[in-house]
């Protein structure tokens, strides 16, 4: 009973791709010992006036004539003493501060594989950005020293040789944009891992954090908070008490962690939770649908009326949507659903109220805008959001995005950091950066024990009759 389905190799591909990540591989390094170079002066001058005690007035004849006199104003100039630079730590000199940024060398995929993606490399995008930083006095005054790397997302040997060029060949002092594809987020482990090198990218697990040594900061939001940050959601929107009681389905066991999480933030938000299972079908299509239809009986008698999918759980979600709307369905992580647009779930026609939580980007936040200013004039053409772009046309959207977040919160973050940078600088300045907008996410914080930044989400539901998602909320706060 069994059926194949030839799209979802592809699509998954795709989905994963979406996230343009970095890569990976062993060894290990230590920071450079400082080496005391060139100082950039600073000089502050203050102003202040001198103030003369009160005293009382002796007693004077009535016709007695007074003189005060008034005392002069005196002016005190401090000069603090000068910013010095140094060759603070590996990959970074008194003059520079090296950056690697890795990404997907899509035009090689396309010509190695014979798939053709829709996706420009990021190259020019990454260019022109750190030329805008150069241009602006760098941070602190150090220029940015950029090294490319590119790798292919089939696996971990292409992303393994990527993180040994940037991390041990060029001995970078962090990495931009990291490594996502099919199977291989873990990979990313190498930079902050194996070889201490700061990684700003990818989508770190608590488990992976604890094992780095060096900061792995993420300016998206991790797939373990996004359950919660989705009932904080429905809540600040107002949606959450039309819901009724609650099924979380979980793709696989894997996901059990945040289907706890996300039960207990429904609790906690005073819904009903009756049943919370994952599927221990995973891949096959005839089991996981006998499983699911005992747990909708179950489902029916405890009177659930909506359903949350936890994990990419296809065959659950394709069989539930030909149900009809007998139920509603949340899906938890909407940037899964970027590519229904193109490649829709067989049977959603038939589906009833779809629910998610996702990111709408559009040229028209301030942010956005600045970031398509520095971008747009080095490629020489405008860059269109995904959704106004005619079959076959090239996507700069989501490379310009990417980009932009990443170097924004590295600079954001350098900057806290001082003049003195360092892994511990850096880590120190992170912990402490707080709130802060970047590239269409304008609720963002970086604190102890969250390393990741976007606290943004909308909700989104299902235009059945356009085939997209519709924005039903602004952006939101959901941290």
């Amino acid at each position: 009973m069994a059926r194949g389905n030839p799209y979802r190799w592809t699509l998954a591909v795709l989905v994963a791709l979406a996230l343009m990540a970095g890569a990976c591989g062993g060894g290990g390094s230590d920071g450079a010992e400082p080496a005391p170079t060139t100082a950039a002066a600073t000089t502050i001058a203050s102003t202040t006036t001198a103030v003369p005690a009160t005293t009382e007035p002796p007693d004077e004849p009535l016709d007695a004539t007074t003189t005060t006199e008034t005392p002069a104003e005196t002016t005190t100039t401090t000069t603090e003493a000068p910013i010095v630079l140094t060759d603070s730590f590996r990959g970074v000199t008194a003059e520079t501060i090296k950056v690697g940024f890795a990404s997907i060398d899509f035009e090689k995929f396309t010509e190695t594989y014979g798939i053709p993606l829709p996706y420009a490399n990021y190259d020019d995008m990454v260019d022109a950005y750190v030329a805008h930083i150069n241009s602006t006095g760098g941070i602190h005054g150090r220029m940015i020293e950029l090294v490319h790397s590119h790798f292919l997302p089939v696996g971990p040997v292409s992303a393994e040789t990527t993180c040994v060029e940037l991390a041990e060949d060029h001995r970078v002092f962090v990495v931009l944009n990291g490594f996502a594809g099919p199977g291989a987020e873990s990979t990313n482990l190498c930079f902050p891992g194996t070889y201490d090198t700061i990684l700003i990218g990818g989508k770190p697990t608590p488990e992976q954090l604890a094992e780095s040594t060096a900061p792995w900061i993420s300016y998206d939001m991790s797939l373990g908070r996004r359950g919660r940050a989705f009932v904080n959601l429905l809540r600040e929107t107002g949606r959450l008490d039309d819901l009724g009681p609650i099924m979380i389905f979980g793709a696989n066991a894997e996901y059990e962690a945040i289907m706890a999480d996300t039960k207990a933030a429904l609790i906690g938000a005073d819904m009903q939770v009756p049943i919370s299972v994952a599927n221990t079908n995973t891949g096959d299509e005839t089991a996981t649908i006998a499983f699911l239809e005992v747990l909708l009986e179950r489902a029916r008698s405890e009177a659930v009326s909506t359903i949350m999918f936890v994990g990419e759980a296809n065959y659950a979600m394709e069989y539930l949507f030909r149900l009809g709307n007998e139920f509603t369905v949340l899906i938890l992580n909407g940037d899964s659903t970027n590519s229904w647009m193109d490649s829709p779930p067989e049977g959603i026609e038939s589906a009833g109220q779809l629910l998610t939580n996702r990111a709408f980007e559009s040229s028209e936040d301030p942010d956005t805008a600045e970031c398509m200013s520095i971008i747009e004039p080095a490629l020489g053409l405008e860059v269109l959001s995904p959704n106004l772009l005619e079959p076959g046309q090239t996507n700069y959207w989501a490379g310009s995005m990417n980009v932009c977040r990443s170097f924004e919160l590295f600079r954001y973050i350098a900057t806290a950091a001082g003049p003195d940078l360092t892994n511990d600088s850096f880590r120190e300045a992170a912990e402490s950066l707080g709130t802060f907008s970047i590239t269409a996410q304008p609720y963002n914080s970086i604190g102890p024990g969250k390393a990741d930044a976007r606290d943004t989400l909308s909700l989104a539901e299902w235009s059945h009759e356009e085939a997209i998602w519709i924005a039903l909320s602004d952006p939101t706060n959901v941290r």
